[in-house]
């Protein structure tokens, strides 16, 4: 039924497609998106082309000229409040026309050729998108599924998507979503070599999310959806079907504060979540020696409120100043449970996050503009376990007892502040900045406070023979101020015959740790060979530098071993583990010589327009990291016995962050979208990502060995060597709209380990080794012959590969016109929609069994969540 469905949806587009192929136009369609200069959509704008064709911007901003010939054109744009503008470019335009209206009396005339528009941009390369309009309505619109989807565009230049900053309206530091009823429009890696980014294009990807500015006539939309269990599907490792259900209920409004030169906008919704985490754990052993699996449903409800104000004056005619306000508050229950932790291991967790920003742009000048904004945020979290009792981990079995996070607090007050100033001349646009960040943190830290046994196999853990037993004493209270800073310049300048070169520079610095070395420069060039810009050509080469984050250093304070005491026991007794014990204890320090990780980056690539509508892309990066940040036990036993000869104390682990990790990687993208089919316009891409390091991407992130670097570089933890992703739109008959996003991963690692502490420093990562044949204790795997010690060669890390993962997403809906004057401003309208998210009930894998000749070796025993059916109804008015 799933494959005749999808075939009858091709056979649809195909109908339509050909359809529409015979259309009687001899032009291309130029679209594209109305702004002003804080980037924000001016719906209700004018556009004349060619003193002729006219063309109002809607509600998102955008405007479509559906058939326009080849040649040069003229476009005349008016708004009220802003200053005319006329703008020339040339058909076919492969790639969205976006017009930028400033706040002055002044007329400006700008030429925009083939390449001068955002898909030219000199810093711009095949996977920088901007998401608006139906391509933007196609997303989903529960705030996780929306992450979700745009965190794997993100990926397209090669990072993990987990990594991915979501920045809203201009401020660079990441933060929550907001309502998708409250956003105008997306960019997906904006110029990621523009020194006004930290990032590097493998770090994560960013994506920029602008709200919708207050409108000049009341508007609003009541909205509501519905998922009930019967029509969700079972989770993959559940035995039985549980009663999922969500339901989404919210509103929006928006308006005049006054006549002219004010409006507000604002947004409430509430989310009702009724999920169950999957228990898929091995507890046991029946009398034949058969595993016991202990497989079980358990609540996990979540109940969320997210609420958005925003305020925008006209204070002048060169003068725009913005107010917002958003609130994001979260009850969650039995987090952490599922897949191998069992139930009484969760704990209850209530987050929060309000933030105040206030933006302020001014234009100077028919050249020069100014940004100012300032952001105060206020989050935290409170944490209550299920149980405060000892942990007890079973190496690749299972996780019990209490929560090891304990009743923990974190309080956080930050400060952001930007600064930019943007200079345009004939042939030069010169932007400079600030970015400061200062983050008051006051965290109890009570992390493993209430001990934790390590079992390194399930017949030790029947025997009740522990591996250790770890804990942490001390004072669970750590407060510090952290400062953060960078100032960047870039200048973008456009040369005769279609080129454009692009140069920044980039300065950051930071205390705690001490940071003042981080200067970056970036360089990019753009070359447009045809005048008519259907060939664009780029290369980028540039340096990043990384940054220590608030979690960071307080994890580094957690473990000082001063107001902290970390301690281990090597083989305790069950129930009384520091019994005649000689306990280890473990402290981290910074290197005196800590630095800031580094990479270099270079890019080439190019965008083709074809005929009928079609673009496609291609890029190739190749990277380079060093001073890459890890810690490495310095002070590890010298002879494997944790109690043996030691470089300087004894029975003492000092974990040491340093500078001592490497890393290289290349990456191959590809894109093709078409855009203008009336039926049917898509967008598909794949990005190939060959990614090694020795540091797994993780400050604190130990080799197995603390004397040796074999084995080390490798794939990172969960990176996908292949990331895939795309989306598409089709009207169907009757006014119905159908549009589906598809995106996943193949060739994601994991590592294998043996369960225990091999080497006594500390760490429970080793891994295997290889054996020869006929060597006792050794298993048959896919990998080999491997032995837990005692081998003949070292066992690379991340050697496990996860199944691929596939998410297509489906929507169809229908709206239904309730007024009837045509003319009307804002016509009612009332949108019933049905959206399934894993709509092909694929079971994506999220753990499988990495610890040698535990029960679960090589078998997956947790996947995301499987087909997730609701219905919606929208009323708008």
């Amino acid at each position: 039924m799933k494959s005749s469905f999808v075939v009858a949806v091709a056979a649809v587009a195909f109908a339509l497609t050909s359809a529409h192929a015979q259309v009687p136009c001899h032009g291309t369609r130029i679209s594209g998106m109305v702004q002003d200069s804080t980037m924000a959509t001016i719906p209700g704008a004018q556009l004349e082309l060619d003193h002729s064709a006219a063309e109002t911007s809607g509600g998102d901003g955008r405007f479509v000229f559906p058939c326009v010939a080849a040649g040069k054109h003229e476009l005349i744009v008016t708004m009220d409040g802003f200053a005319n503008r006329s703008v020339t470019f040339t058909a076919p335009h492969g790639s969205p026309l976006d017009v930028v209206l400033k706040v002055a009396t002044v007329e400006t005339q700008v030429d925009v050729s083939g390449t001068d528009s955002a898909a030219t941009d000199t810093n711009s390369s095949g996977p920088t998108q901007t998401i608006s309009g139906s391509r933007l309505a196609s997303l989903a619109d529960d705030p996780d599924d929306l992450q979700r989807e745009l965190q794997q565009l993100a990926a397209a230049l090669g990072g993990n998507p987990a990594n991915t900053t979501i920045a809203v309206d201009g401020f660079q530091d990441s933060s929550a979503l907001p309502p998708k009823s409250s956003i105008a429009y997306i960019q997906v890696n904006p110029d990621q070599f523009s020194a006004q980014y930290r990032e590097p294009p493998f770090e994560g990807g960013r994506v920029e999310v602008y709200t919708k500015p207050g409108q000049k006539a009341y508007h609003g939309a009541l909205f509501m959806t519905n998922g009930s269990p019967w029509e969700n599907a079972r989770d993959p490792f559940s035995v039985s079907k549980a009663p999922l259900g969500k339901q989404r209920y919210g509103f929006e409004l928006t308006g005049p504060v006054r006549k002219t030169g004010s409006d507000f906008a604002l947004t409430l919704e509430h989310r009702s979540i009724d999920n169950f985490a999957v228990v898929n754990a091995v507890t046991g052993f029946d009398a034949e020696g058969n595993a016991v699996s202990t497989i079980a449903n358990v609540a996990s409800p979540q109940r969320l409120w997210l609420a958005t104000a925003r305020l925008d004056w006209q204070l002048g005619a060169k003068n725009t100043f913005i107010t917002s306000y958003s609130a994001n508050v979260n009850h969650l229950v039995n987090v952490g449970v599922g897949g191998l932790s069992l139930a009484e291991n969760g704990y209850d967790a209530q987050k929060y996050e309000h933030m105040f920003r206030v933006s302020d742009v001014t234009t100077a000048s028919a050249h020069l503009m100014h940004e100012a904004r300032v952001s105060f945020r206020w989050d935290g979290e409170t944490d209550t376990p299920n149980s405060t009792a000892t942990q007890v981990q079973v190496a690749g079995a299972f996780t019990g007892g209490g929560a090891t996070i304990g009743a923990q607090r974190l309080s956080e007050f930050q400060i952001e502040a930007d600064d930019d100033a943007i200079l345009t001349m004939k042939n030069h646009t010169l932007k400079a900045g600030v970015q400061f960040f200062m983050n008051d943190e006051h965290q109890k830290l009570t992390s493993n406070f209430n001990g934790t046994y390590i079992f390194g196999s399930l017949q030790d853990y029947i025997a009740g023979t522990p591996t250790a037993f770890t804990n942490v004493a001390g004072t669970p209270d750590v407060s510090f101020t952290l400062v953060r800073d960078a100032l960047f310049v870039q200048d973008d300048w456009k040369l005769q015959h279609g080129v454009q070169i692009s140069a920044g520079l980039r300065y950051y610095l930071q205390n705690n740790p001490a940071l003042y070395n981080s200067i970056t420069p970036r360089l990019g060039i753009l070359w447009s060979p045809t005048k008519k810009g259907t060939w664009t050509l780029h290369a980028h080469a540039g340096m990043f530098a990384g940054q220590y984050s608030p979690g960071t250093y307080a994890e580094m304070l957690r473990e000082d071993g001063i107001h902290r005491i970390t301690s281990t026991v090597y083989n305790p007794v069950y129930g009384d583990p520091f019994l005649g014990a000689t306990p280890i204890h473990s402290l981290r320090v910074f290197s005196p010589h800590i630095t800031n990780l580094t990479w270099a980056a270079e890019n080439i690539g190019g965008t083709r327009t074809l005929p009928h509508g079609f673009n496609v892309s291609a890029d190739y990066y190749i990277g380079r990291i060093w001073n890459y940040t890890r810690s490495n036990n310095i002070n590890a036993p010298l002879n494997g016995d944790p109690f043996g000869p030691r470089p300087g104390v004894a029975n003492v682990n000092i974990l040491q962050m340093q500078n001592s990790g490497q890393g290289r990687v290349n990456a191959e993208f590809f894109g093709i979208e078409q855009h203008t089919l009336k039926h049917v316009q898509f967008f598909m891409g794949a990005v190939r990502v060959d990614l090694i390091d020795d540091t797994d991407d993780n400050e604190f992130f130990t080799p197995q060995n603390a004397y040796s670097n074999a084995g080390e570089l490798a794939h990172r933890s969960g990176q996908n060597e292949w990331n895939f992703f795309g989306n598409a739109t089709f009207k169907l008959p009757e006014k119905i709209e159908l549009s589906t996003n598809v995106n996943g991963g193949a060739e994601g690692r994991y590592n294998i380990t043996t369960g225990f502490d091999n080497n006594g420093d500390g760490n429970f990562n080793d891994r295997p080794e290889y054996a020869a044949p006929g060597t006792p204790g050794a298993i048959s795997t896919p990998y080999g012959l491997l032995v837990a010690s005692g081998g003949i060669g070292v066992f690379p890390r991340n050697e496990g590969v996860m199944p691929t993962r596939v998410y297509l997403d489906m929507n169809v809906q229908r709206a239904f016109p309730l007024t009837r004057k045509q003319k009307a401003e804002h016509k009612q309208t009332l949108t019933a929609n049905v959206r399934s998210s894993n709509v092909l009930n694929h079971m994506n894998v999220t753990g499988v069994g990495g610890v040698l000749g535990s029960p679960l070796f090589g078998r997956p025993y947790a996947a995301d969540n499987g087909r997730r059916v609701e219905a919606g109804l929208r009323y708008s008015f």
